[in-house]
């Protein structure tokens, strides 16, 4: 599909031609807390992997797509830089996958929308 120009804007949409791009992810397994928005209660979950653009993580419950979330979690020294931090993000669960296995909990892709570093605090595991 060719590239096509904006006439109100005056601009290009360059996004055909752009190259596909996929944030760089970590494998790692952290303790996380989220809720749906608007929620009192937190749930429990743990990350299978994270980006800068989102993360899958396993969760106490299935949720839909589209389903918008509070998660905290705390990045690693190696990952956040010269301290542990905590990142307070808002999000959107893009997919959900069970498992035939029951005893293993339901996993959620969720893409991040906004988030913010907390410094100074820990999140609660």
């Amino acid at each position: 599909m060719a590239a096509h120009t904006t006439k109100e804007a005056g601009f290009t949409d360059l996004r055909e031609k752009l190259p596909p791009f996929r944030a760089q992810r970590f494998n790692l397994h952290l303790p996380l807390r989220y809720r749906r928005l608007g929620e009192q209660g937190w749930r429990k979950g743990t990350t299978e992997n994270i980006s800068r653009s989102g993360l899958l993580f396993h969760a106490e419950e299935m949720l839909q797509p589209s389903a918008q979330l509070e998660i905290n979690l705390v990045l690693p020294v190696e990952i956040a830089g010269l301290a542990a931090t905590e990142v307070v993000c808002r999000g959107e669960v893009v997919r959900s996958v069970t498992s035939p296995d029951s005893t293993i909990s339901p996993a959620l892709a969720a893409k991040i929308l906004q988030y913010r570093f907390q410094h100074g605090s820990q999140v609660p595991a």
